[in-house]
This record gives structure tokens, sequence and C-alpha cells, in this order.
């Protein structure tokens, strides 16, 4: 039972680390819409998922034939969709720093939410856990001066907005996982709603002109592959076998991961106050991973089956 939930915790952050990367390929890419980008992220991610379900003999991973709950499958790639567009919103009318800040307060919706609609209870430990990983948030996107300088106009106020819906939306998008999981296996949960969000996102396809999209053709790739295929199928495998409050207070770890590659890769300083925010975050990280060990340990959780792919097979 303590290795299920190890592996399950594992995938979490590995999964989180892929996803961090996300900014040193943005930077990289040029003159295209950021819709657009997501687009072609899409496509290179969705036949690099594909071809790795193939590879694996897990085809049938992907049939819905008698199965239920394709609404939820629907609901997932618009959801998708739709945090994309509302961080993207909240990022270009104010700035990355509250953008970062309001989506990932995700994990105290799905506190909110999941005793009622998955009978979770909530424990002092997923409470304070909460707390200090905001807070540690809070600190490493910070700007030097502060919020307080900051004007709140009525578009302003229109980004913070949206940026409070996508950690509304991003909440919902873990908790559909785990109501996912009652039926379909782990790489359907991935596939099908990427390709629901490329369906939904195709008309952007041909917002860019063939010249720019060849310049930018191999870094979308690995874009593609590093975040919607590495990162997805870690991050659905993890979420689908733990609970949806531990799942959604790990993902915070994709921040510091973010800064970690921003001092590796871009050479940007750590200042002292992101340093106290990924110790912070990565504390209550501990904390839910070993409230959650101490449960398998004593058979409150039965085993859930979780099968996290080689390093080989990828």
């Amino acid at each position: 039972m303590f290795l299920e939930s190890k592996k399950a915790h594992m995938a979490v952050l590995i999964g989180c680390v892929f996803y961090s990367m996300n900014g040193l390929f943005i930077a990289r890419i040029h003159d295209m819409s950021i819709y657009s980008t997501v687009f072609y992220r899409l496509l290179f991610g969705l036949l690099f998922l594909f071809a790795y379900i193939v590879l694996r003999g897990k085809t049938s991973d992907l049939r819905l034939k008698k199965k239920k709950k394709k609404g939820y499958l629907f609901l997932q790639g618009t959801l998708v969709v739709a945090c994309m567009l509302l961080y993207f919103t909240c990022l270009k009318i104010t700035c990355v720093s509250i953008a970062i800040l309001l989506q990932y307060t995700a994990p105290i919706y799905v506190m909110l939410a999941s005793p009622f609609i998955l009978n979770e209870k909530i424990g002092q430990e997923s409470i304070a856990a909460l707390f200090v990983a905001i807070t540690g948030v809070y600190l490493i996107v910070k700007p030097e001066g502060g919020f307080s300088g900051i004007e709140l106009t009525g578009t302003y106020m229109l980004g913070m907005a949206a940026g409070m819906l996508s950690g509304i939306v991003f909440a919902a998008m873990i908790i559909n996982v785990k109501i996912l999981k009652t039926e379909y296996p782990e790489l359907g949960m991935v596939f099908w709603p990427m390709g629901i969000a490329f369906l939904l996102l195709s008309p952007f396809a041909f917002n860019v002109s063939p010249a720019v999209l060849s310049d930018n053709v191999p870094v979308l790739m690995a874009f593609g592959i590093v975040s919607i295929g590495l990162g997805e199928i870690f991050t659905i495998i993890g979420f689908a076998n733990l609970e949806t409050q531990t799942g959604s207070l790990l993902a915070l770890i994709e921040p510091v991961s973010g800064v970690f590659f921003d001092i590796a890769v871009l050479g940007i300083a750590l200042s002292s106050n992101t340093l106290i925010g990924c110790v912070l975050i990565m504390a209550s990280a501990a904390v839910v991973s070993l409230k959650d060990s101490g449960k398998t340990e004593k058979g409150s959780q039965e085993p859930l089956p979780l099968e996290i792919p080689p390093e080989s097979s990828i």
C-alpha cells in the first residue's frame, strides 16, 4: 500500500517538473500567438501520446465503446481549454505574478468541494499544508515592490476575475480526473481530453504563416512532447490515484521547479523571499506525503491500481 501511494506522489511531482519547463519553451517561440502556439503544442503532444500508447500496446485503453461518463471526458477537454484561456487572459491584463498566484489557489477550491463531491475528509494536516503552500507561492511570485502599487481599474479587475476563475477551473479538472478514474484507464484520461482540446482550438491552426511555423517547429515539437506528453502522463496517473486534496497541494511544486529552471537555464538570480517560498511549498508537500503514507501503512486506504511507465519506455 505504501509503495502504491509513493508512486502516485512521485508521478505528480515528476509531471509538475515537466510542466514547469513551459516558460523555457515559450521564451524560444517567436512571432506566434499564444493560441496558435498551444494548438501546435497539442498537435505534437497528441502525436507523441498516440505513438507511446501504440508502442506500449495500450490501444485498448482508448476504447470508448460501452463506456459511460463520456460527457466527463468532453468536460475535461473543455476545462483544459477554459483554464488555458482564462490563465492567459489574466496574464495579458495583469502580470505573471498575479496569474500564477490566482491559478494556484486551486487547492483551496479542491479542499472546499471534495467533501461534497467525492466524500473526502478534510484533515488538519491538509489545512495547515494548504496555508503554508499558498504562502510559499505568494513569496515566490510577489513582485519586489509588492502588489500595493497596482492600479485596480475595471480592465484590471477583469483580469483578476479571469485569474480566479482559472484557479476554479483547474480545481474542477483535478476533481473530474478522480470521477473519470472510476471507469477510464489513465492513458485514456490523458489522450481524449487533450484531443477534444485540440479540436476546440483548431480554428487557430492557420493563424500563423508557413515560414514562421517552420522556424518554430523544433521547439513546438519539444514543447508538446515534454508538457502534453510526459507532463500529462505523470500528472494524470498521480491525480487519479491520490485524494484530490493531496494531488492539488503537490501540484504547487510546479512553481518551485520553474524557479530552479529559471536559475539553471536563464541565469535568473534567486532572492531570499523566493528561496523561503520554495522551502515552504516543499515542506507542505512533505506534510501531505507523510500524512498519506501514514494512512496506507495503517490500511485505511485500499491500494489503487497504478502503472507509472518505466523510464526506458519513455
